[in-house]
Parts: C-alpha cells; structure tokens; sequence
C-alpha cells in the first residue's frame, strides 16, 4: 500500500489552477505576475498558489526593479515537473 507520504509531490497539484500555471510557465518562460493572472485565472487565492509553488521549489518570484513587476519563472526542478505535466496531458489527449 502507497501512503499519503508517497504522494506528497503529487498531492501539491490536486489545488485548482496548479497545473495550468505550470504549463503557462512552461509555454510562456519569464512572465509578470498579471500576465499569469490574465493567462490562468484572476482568483484571488492565485498568490498563495505561487507562494506554495514557490517554498516546493517549482518556481521562482523576482521583483523586477525596473518596471516594479514581479516576474515569474520555472525553476529546473519545476520545468522538469511542468513537462511531465504536458507528457501526461499529451497522453490522456493523444495530442
């Protein structure tokens, strides 16, 4: 039997939208933080869904001083994740 421990990296994307802003980032590379917003979803819970992609890693959020943006983008680790999501995606559609 797999215990709850097992999925612990899997269980970070049954929250809604998850999956979809990895694949955002993934398609899109380095994006403001409203362009993700505008791309994904505009819920008002999006910050503490970067913020728990953030502290597992997934990604990473940097303050551009220039434009006062925030901008976001895949770690290695989360890149690495978002193109298993798309394989999976590829399989279940076939596409």
């Amino acid at each position: 039997m797999i215990s709850k421990e097992d999925n612990r990296g899997a269980l970070l994307f049954e929250e809604k939208h998850m999956i979809a802003i990895m694949l955002f980032l993934l398609d899109n590379g380095v994006s403001r933080k409203i362009d993700l917003y505008n791309g994904v979803s505009p819920n008002p819970r999006m910050p503490d869904k970067l913020d728990a992609l953030e502290y597992h890693g997934m990604i990473v959020q940097d303050l551009d001083k220039i434009s006062r943006s925030t901008l976001i983008n895949l770690t290695e680790v989360g890149r690495q994740v978002a193109e298993h999501l798309r394989s999976v995606n590829r399989i279940v559609y076939g596409n």
